[in-house]
């Protein structure tokens, strides 16, 4: 019976007693039955209060369940618990629920490595693919710290819709792996209690955790990451090396001295370097990113200087790298900087690396011509870009056709 029924039948057995005793009229007179009269009615009233209370109570705690949500909307903990009750209380057999707990590995050393910004950014993109892979399913919810679940109606193998589930958690890029180590239960026939579920699918999960041991090909330390990016230079790929030239020509033709040319040259052969921390299926995306994707990617110039700000002599380098993808009329990321506030490093490698990646072949694209690449540099010239910089990296690129030519 509904807490809603047993109020309404309270309140109807009051008017019902009140009623009766109002029949007999003269009865009212007599002290011992308008007492009792009074007590009954002072009981009901408190009974019914009482059971609105709970049901209000109720109702409040369903709503702060629905709205602890993460940062990607997904539901938590105490949502899992509510709809975890309901499961349990209605899997039959031949309909089971399953009940799937996850941990991620090598999370903690990605967020160590990359900081905490990229790895709240990494876990909402995480919730978001355990969402879609589970939309047609169940639910996915978002727990403590790196933790996820999912609660999911049976249909087919058991084991694959566990992995299924498992795979859209696993990302990994030049510098980092990450994949979800998992622990089931199946309503009802593992548990038939909330409490159950959640205890026998923990138990599996940490079960598999600890039988795993970390290996350098899944866990990168910030050590390891370092002597990989160390190995890094002129010739990491076609693109770093050409930026790199280029922005050492334009500096030199703004007069940049010794020492500062050297810091931007060396900015310009790192200034990728945030993109270790990204997913290679992002980086690898044969068509255009979508606004998610943009804003994660968005993240990988501030990434860039976390990383080298672990090496003391590459402090003012990292800051130029930071500030690589501001732009001119201050529209740009992270800091929004504009004008000459934007290190003139940074304004330079901007301009060269937009020059080489519209000249350069892309998976969703083909390359713009020189004559092309380099209207769309003066189109922007102002708003994107530093016009002086811009001025000087055409005279520049001038300078080298007619060498060519004369050669």
């Amino acid at each position: 019976m509904s807490q809603r029924l047993f109020r309404t039948i309270l309140v109807t057995l009051y008017v019902v007693s009140a009623l009766s005793l109002c029949a007999t009229g003269y009865e009212l007179s007599k002290p011992l039955a308008a007492t009792q009269l009074a007590q009954t009615v002072v009981a009901l009233l408190t009974a019914s209060c009482a059971l609105g209370g709970a049901e209000l109570l109720r109702r409040r705690a369903a709503r702060l369940a629905s709205s602890s949500e993460d940062m990607n909307s997904s539901p938590g903990r105490a949502r899992l618990l509510i709809d975890l009750e309901e499961a349990a209380s209605t899997a039959l057999p031949d309909h089971p629920v399953l009940l799937v707990l996850l941990d991620l590995i090598g999370f903690k050393e990605y967020k160590d490595t990359f900081g905490y910004p990229a790895g709240d950014a990494l876990l909402k993109r995480l919730a978001g693919k355990l969402g879609r892979a589970t939309a047609t399913r169940g639910s996915a919810y978002r727990l403590d710290g790196d933790e996820f679940a999912a609660l999911l109606k049976v249909e087919g193998d058991v084991g694959r819709l566990a992995d299924l589930v498992a795979a859209s958690l696993v990302e990994e890029g030049d510098g980092f792996a990450v994949a979800p180590c998992y622990g089931t239960a199946l309503l009802p026939n593992d548990a038939t209690t909330a409490s159950d579920g959640l205890r026998v699918a923990n138990e599996r999960m940490y079960a598999l955790k600890y039988s795993l041991r970390p290996t350098s090909s899944t866990l990168h330390s910030s050590e390891v990451l370092m002597e990989q990016l160390a190995r890094r230079g002129p010739d990491c790929g076609d693109h770093l090396h050409a930026v790199a030239e280029m922005v050492e020509s334009v500096a030199s033709k703004l007069g940049v001295g010794i020492e500062e040319l050297e810091q931007i040259k060396m900015a310009a052969e790192l200034h990728d370097v945030g993109k270790t921390a990204l997913p290679t299926t992002i980086l690898q995306k044969k068509f255009p990113l979508d606004t998610d994707e943009r804003t994660y990617i968005e993240r990988h110039s501030v990434i860039g200087e976390r990383i080298l700000h672990a090496a003391p002599a590459l402090h003012k380098v990292a800051r130029i790298i930071r500030w690589t993808h501001e732009r001119y009329d201050g529209s740009g990321y992270p800091d929004h900087l504009s004008g000459e506030d934007i290190p003139l490093g940074s304004r330079i490698i901007a301009v060269c690396d937009a020059f080489d990646a519209m000249i350069s072949n892309r998976p969703y694209r083909k390359p713009m011509s020189f004559d092309k690449a380099t209207a769309e540099l003066k189109n922007n010239a102002g708003n994107q870009f530093d016009p002086l910089v811009v001025d000087a990296f055409c005279a520049v690129l001038e300078e080298r056709e007619r060498f060519f030519l004369a050669a």
